[in-house]
Parts: structure tokens; sequence; C-alpha cells
């Protein structure tokens, strides 16, 4: 049975389980103090070409956006976000939980952009309602879509003059960089955003992510905050070995996402060939298709994917790609479709 359920369903490349055997013998010292999370640190700043940022390693998506989110913000601030956000409906109200209330906007995508935050600002001028302070982005989105540059920066442009930060949800960004959507690269993000991260769960880590903190503001008392909100671990220094494996290579962070990409490319064109509709324009290696009842059975005996939603007379289906997809795996079930 062929698996299309999501971009984590693996343990991790096999050259960060190679990095982490060779290093078994080691002593380090914790909480990310030691010499490996120092140099991998380096490397992705490197990467960036922007030594200013600050760099904590965090267990997992989630964490990040609870510690990204909080930082910096008072009981009586809030946040922007979709209601198609993840923080919204996939993340059991873990930003409710810090005390922050989570402002939701609407839009007919799954992107945010500068005429819905000017709209829905307008309705917090009192002393009545929260104070917006953060905007929540995820890139790539919760339907697969890929932000251009034009349409991050008119985001932070509106956030630079509001006085708000900008934070972006990297959970799939190496996924966003590869996309034939995406106008930028690495060494641009310092530049478009406030705070945000490089995701690694879902880009054949076996876990974590790297958040990164631009502007200044964000960086004090961080450290305090991700250990308050459980988000440090003490054998820090096993995330510091993975992401010091994976930056010490050039391009070997984008790689496996970019076979992700390919083998995504081919399962929609082929997907659409094979007679079914696409739910969303192909941008990513998300894929949403438009099934019927019957559509959906019988894919069911053949691979295992996620359905999205029951509509009236459909239903939408995600299939996933990865790292690991290989060209038989997208062949084989393109042809028993």
């Amino acid at each position: 049975m062929y698996f299309f359920v999501n971009d984590y369903n693996s343990i991790c490349y096999p050259e960060i389980l190679d990095a982490l055997k060779e290093k078994i013998d080691e002593a380090n010292i914790g909480y990310g103090f030691d010499d490996h999370c120092e140099n991998a640190r380096d490397l992705i700043r490197k990467s960036l070409g922007d030594p200013s940022v600050d760099i904590h390693f965090i267990p997992g998506g989630t964490s990040a956006n609870i510690v990204g989110l909080s930082l910096d913000m008072r009981q009586q601030d809030s946040i922007f976000a979709l209601e198609t956000g993840h923080i919204n409906g996939h993340e059991a109200g873990s930003i409710a939980a810090t005390g922050l209330k989570v402002e939701l906007c609407h839009s007919d995508s799954g992107k945010l952009n500068r005429h819905i935050l000017e709209k829905e600002l307008e309705k917090f001028d009192t002393e009545f309602s929260t104070r917006p302070r953060k905007v929540y982005i995820s890139n790539t989105t919760e339907l697969g879509e890929v932000y251009t540059k034009a349409e991050i920066m008119d985001l932070y442009d509106f956030c630079k003059a509001n006085d708000v930060y900008l934070f972006i949800d990297g959970a799939r960004l190496a996924a966003a960089l590869v996309s034939e959507k995406c106008d930028y690269t690495l060494k641009d993000l310092s530049t478009m955003c406030d705070i945000f991260y490089l995701g690694g769960t879902k880009a054949g880590f076996p876990f974590g992510e790297a958040l990164v903190i631009v502007n200044d503001k964000l960086k004090k008392d961080s450290l305090k905050l991700i250990k308050q909100k459980g988000a440090m671990l003490a054998k820090g220094f096993i995330s510091g070995i993975m992401w010091e494996r994976v930056f010490c290579e050039d391009d070997f962070y984008l790689r496996g996402s970019r076979k992700a990409y390919a083998m995504a490319r081919n399962l929609a064109k082929g997907i659409e060939a094979k007679g079914y509709e696409l739910t969303y324009p192909f941008e990513s290696n998300q894929i949403f298709v438009n099934l019927t009842d019957e559509d959906l059975e019988r894919w069911k005996k053949i691979a295992r994917f996620e359905v999205m939603d029951k509509l009236e007379d459909s239903n939408i289906v995600r299939l996933v790609t990865t790292f690991r997809t290989s060209e038989s795996d997208v062949r084989g079930f393109l042809e028993e479709i």
C-alpha cells in the first residue's frame, strides 16, 4: 500500500543517524550550550547570510509556535491568524493556554494579505478589545500554497507600520523554498519577518525546528521562556549534532524537499491526467483532490492518505510526498487509480 499521509513518516536522513552514531561516546554539556549547537548556529547563520540572528533549537513545531508567539507579549496582546491557520485547528488551544488570544481572520485562500489585516485592525481600537501585536502565517500554508516575496513583504510592511511583529511558521519552509512558485532563498528570510523557524521534523530530521529570532526586541529572555514552556532539551547537543550535519554540507537542508516536490509535481500532473480535479492549485508537496464517495473507497484500498473534509457531493483528500517518496511509488499509485 502506498503511503501519502504526511511528510514526517520516516525516522530521518541516514546521514543524520550516522552523525549521531559517530558521537555516541562523547560527553557534552547540556541545554544547547555545547560546541555542536554553537557550530550549528554559526553554520545556519552563514546559510542565512545574517550573523546577527539568534537561533534556538526547539523539539517540535507546536513548541516553536508557542515560544515564538509568546516572546515580548503581554496578556492584553493578541495574534492575528487565519481561520485555516495551524495554531487554530491543529494545536489543541496551545496558544490560548499561554493566555494570549488568537484573533481569527477569514480568507478565500490559505493566505493572509494586507487588505485583510487593514480591515481587521480597524476593529481593535477601543479599550474593550485586545491589542493585536503579532501576525501569524505559515509557509507553506495549510492548503499547500507558497507565499511570494512580494506577498510576505507587503505583510511585513504593514506590520512595521503598525508596531506588529510578523511570525512565520516554517514547519514546511523547506517545502516552500524548493517550489517553482518561490522567488526567494534562505538568504532572504531574515529580511522578510521578525521571527521564523526552519522546520526539521517535516524536512528529514528525526525531530526539531530551528527558531530564528531576527528582531532584537524579541531576543530578550528567550532562553527563560524556552525553559518555562518545556521546549529546552537537557540533551540539546543531539539537536546540535543533527543541524550541524545538515548545514555543514551545501544545500543538504533542501535536497530532500526538492525530491519531495518533484514527486508531488509528477503525482499532481498524473492525478489530473486521470481525470480527477485538484481542490487547490498545485504548489508544494501537499496535493489536495476532490473525490466522490465511490472513488474515495477505491483509493483507500490502494493507499493511505488523509481525508480533510466531507462536502455535500465530494470529499477533499490530501496526499503528501517526502524525501523518501520514489518514482515507483508515484507511478504505481497512478496506474492503480
